[in-house]
């Protein structure tokens, strides 16, 4: 083959690779939001990636109600490492960790992703709802994700929140490096029981299988620290999906 044919050829199986690779915003799925007609309850229709967040069987957030005791194992934890950066994406105000940090239950291991808030909280602990709750999410070796939730009830000042609202993210995009050394499992209250169920994502695209541990006791959050918090993020909870055939599990 001559060399022009040889460029053409390759300049060929350049275009057609160009032409079957999806885009960044294929990969992506389609813009959503918590507001109107990009809402929770368009989610679905918006792309075919989120059939799930009107389709699913075990979505969340839940009410926690008509929980079954159980002797679940204990949650263990391994707090190492200190938070990078405090990072606005449009939805949440997510804090980045760097990789060390893990969660261990029933022998498996998860490592701490990110933390991010939502005002007022997803989900709902006999009904009652909470200013603000936070979801430290967790992955396995495997892909297998948990969340861990916190909830935030009205209190004294919180030195954790304090610490973060130096560097709140105010803008979209924006992305502000930590002055204070954070450490995630510091934010916990110090008893861990909890509440235990299967559930989902509850962004899009709503994926299922996700395991969820809800922390029983809330900590405090002053009025003037959640101002701050919904001053950038003001409402950015989904609403309460249908239990179905779930159990709640509580500690004993």
């Amino acid at each position: 083959m001559s060399s022009k044919n040889t460029m053409i050829a390759i300049f060929a199986v350049l275009i057609i690779a160009l032409m079957l690779s999806p885009s960044k915003e294929e990969e992506k799925g389609a813009h959503w939001s918590y507001k109107e007609d990009l809402g929770p309850k368009y989610w679905s229709s918006l792309d075919d990636k989120y059939t799930m967040c009107s389709n699913g069987l075990s979505q969340s957030p839940i009410n926690i109600i008509n929980t079954i005791q159980s002797n679940l194992p204990q949650i263990l934890l391994k707090n190492i490492k200190k938070a990078n950066n405090f990072e606005n994406n449009g939805h949440t105000i997510q804090v980045n960790f760097h990789k060390g940090n893990t969660l261990s239950l029933n022998n498996k291991t998860y490592k701490l992703k990110q933390m991010h808030f939502h005002t007022p909280s997803e989900n709902q602990i006999n009904s009652k709802s909470y200013p603000m709750e936070a979801h430290l999410v967790h992955s396995s070796k495997k892909g297998e994700l948990l969340v861990l939730a916190l909830m935030f009830e009205y209190g004294e000042e919180n030195i954790i929140i304090n610490q973060l609202l130096r560097n709140l993210p105010k803008k979209q995009n924006e992305k502000n490096n930590l002055k204070s050394d954070i450490y995630a499992y510091k934010i916990l209250p110090d008893n861990k029981n909890y509440y235990s169920f299967t559930g989902s994502l509850t962004t899009p695209p709503c994926s299922e299988g996700v395991t969820w541990l809800v922390l029983k006791n809330a900590v405090n959050i002053s009025k003037s620290q959640l101002k701050d918090f919904e001053e950038v993020m003001p409402v950015n909870n989904r609403p309460i999906q249908k239990l179905n055939s779930r159990y709640i599990l509580e500690n004993l």
